[in-house]
Order: structure tokens, then sequence, then C-alpha cells
């Protein structure tokens, strides 16, 4: 009975670590409005909260061809799934500063709430 039900952990494990994810699927990035937003050439745009992703984190860095499903990681060195590598944005406190100030404070963490690292998975 322990044989049968290790066997069984084991291949619930085997299928856990092969478990499909969605970083690196494309994915459209959304203006405050809910328009879609093109990125522009050279800047790199986070969108927390997109539904086409399972980390919600929608990302568009330059070079790539529009937006990719990313996640928040660890920090240098870190591991991100293949054809990703963990790095850090460059986010611009002083606009973050001034969205806290001009937002009520439920707005603000809707929409910079899910920011907890300035570490995501990128391509590169």
């Amino acid at each position: 009975m322990l044989a049968k039900r290790t066997v069984s952990l084991m291949t619930v494990l085997l299928l856990a670590a092969c478990a499909r994810t969605d970083l690196g699927a494309p994915c459209h990035l959304e203006d405050a409005t809910g328009a879609e937003l093109q990125p522009q050439p050279g800047r790199t745009y986070l969108y927390l909260g997109s539904s086409e992703c399972g980390s919600f984190a929608c990302l568009a860095t330059p070079g790539a061809q529009g937006g990719y499903c990313s996640q928040a990681c660890a920090g240098a060195g870190a591991s991100c799934p293949s054809g990703l590598a963990c790095a850090q944005l460059a986010l611009n406190a002083q606009y973050l500063d001034s969205m806290k100030a001009r937002l009520s404070p439920d707005r603000y963490q809707l929409l910079f709430g899910q920011m907890g690292s300035s570490w995501y998975c990128v391509r590169h």
C-alpha cells in the first residue's frame, strides 16, 4: 500500500513539474482606460492585471515584438523558463510617487498594488 501511494505521489509531482506555463506567450498591453497600448520603440512597459497571463503581468521590452507574459523573479541569477532571464526593470519612482499622490488609495492599489518587485523574467 505504501509503495502504491509513493508511486501515485511521484506521478503527481512529475506532472506538476511538466505543467505548461504561459510565460513568454503573446499578450496585449492596455492603458488606464482599457484601450490597447502600442509599445513605443526603446521603452519598457509592464501591464499588471492582464487576464491573458496566469501571473497577470504582461511585459513589453525593447526589441520584443509586442507584449509577452512574464512574472516576478527573485533577483540577479534567479531562474526563469527557457528563453527568459531574470532582470531588473528600470521603474520610474517619481512617476509612481506622483500617481500615488494623484489617485485615491483604492485606485492606486488597483493599478499598482500587484507590483511587489522590479525583477521580472524578460526575453534576452
